[in-house]
């Protein structure tokens, strides 16, 4: 999410904060509505495990959208959408997700501790993060031998995320919003850019950086895939109905949101493609067992098998409609895109 916010532009943020807000409110309904009736309808589960499944795969991992997306062929406004829905809808499934697990649990349900959660809660994080890279940059100007300090910005992102998560706010978006802060200091007014690092991430960082996240993303994948037992059949059909679900909500989402004057055809299948569940919902799913909640072990078992089925519908659907000859044959589904 670091790095992530380092390649946000805010000229970008401007204009895609309301079309990633729109993709990530409907396209977190359609999914929790359709999984809820899937685990209720077909998997014959109570409401309260079927409400959980609902929102848990409610968020595309953010650790598998934000390094994708910077290679494909969209635009710069698409790949800024995703990015910032993949932030939002973790902070969504995880809010939504833990309320409804203690509502269970203790048989109340707080409509306040949801608001509070997704709302004063995720700014308050953003501008702690936001206040965090002011700070940074200003220690970067003060202390010129952190500029050829290693890991030194790695460090400082690190320790902004255990102070906002300390203070109970969501260090994910905090170290979002310092990225972001970072990446945009040459926007803020000359009297408020004189104390602060011109160079706040030098090209050696940004190159440890990379390294470092392509490191993480791989031992996340070997962590999942340990975590990952295909229990019974009938629990693999699950998964595989509620994958093609994630990608079949999408779809409809996209169409409603994306007007064929300003995407491409490339834009929208990208956008429906960008469908895999990841870290948010994998630690999610072992919750509620740990709470020793009826169906635990059910839903942990359904949650852990749709992640690697959306991830690799993803990477196929993705490699396939960077392909013009492929994008031609779906002319059906998105002819309204050109």
């Amino acid at each position: 999410l670091y790095e992530g916010g380092l390649h946000l532009s805010a000229r970008d943020l401007l204009t895609s904060s309301l079309p990633a807000l729109g993709l990530t409110f409907v396209g977190f309904l359609l999914i929790a509505i359709c999984g809820a009736l899937v685990a209720y309808g077909l998997a014959f589960q109570p409401w309260s495990i079927a409400i959980l499944l609902g929102v848990g795969i409610g968020s595309t991992s953010s650790a598998i959208v934000i390094p994708m997306v910077k290679f494909l062929s969209i635009k710069d406004q698409t790949k800024t959408i995703l990015g910032l829905e993949s932030a939002f809808t973790d902070v969504l499934t995880i809010v939504i997700f833990l309320v409804v697990v203690d509502s269970i649990s203790s048989g109340v349900f707080s409509a306040q501790e949801l608001l509070v959660g997704i709302g004063p809660k995720t700014i308050i994080a953003s501008l702690m993060g936001i206040g965090s890279g002011l700070t940074w940059a200003f220690v970067k100007k003060k202390f010129s031998r952190l500029l050829t300090m290693a890991f030194a910005g790695e460090a400082w992102a690190l320790l902004t995320y255990g102070v906002i998560e300390a203070s109970h706010h969501n260090g994910a978006i905090g170290v979002l919003a310092l990225g972001f802060m970072l990446a945009n200091l040459d926007l803020l007014p000359e009297w408020l850019k004189s104390p602060l690092s011109s160079v706040p991430v030098s090209y050696k960082e940004m190159s440890l950086l990379s390294e470092l996240t392509h490191l993480l993303r791989t031992f996340f994948f070997i962590y999942l895939g340990l975590l990952i037992k295909f229990s019974n059949w009938k629990i693999v059909l699950i998964a595989l109905i509620i994958t093609v679900l994630v990608f079949v909500t999408r779809y409809l989402a996209v169409r409603l949101l994306y007007r064929p004057n300003q995407y491409s055809r490339l834009d929208a299948m990208m956008t429906t493609a960008m469908g895999p569940r990841g870290l948010a919902c994998a630690v999610l799913a072992t919750i509620p067992l740990q709470k020793g909640i009826v169906g635990g072990q059910w839903l942990q078992d359904v949650l852990f098998a749709v992640i690697p089925f959306t991830i690799t519908f993803t990477a196929i659907f993705v490699a396939l409609s960077e392909k013009a000859s492929f994008r031609s044959k779906m002319d059906k589904l998105f002819s309204a895109y050109e």
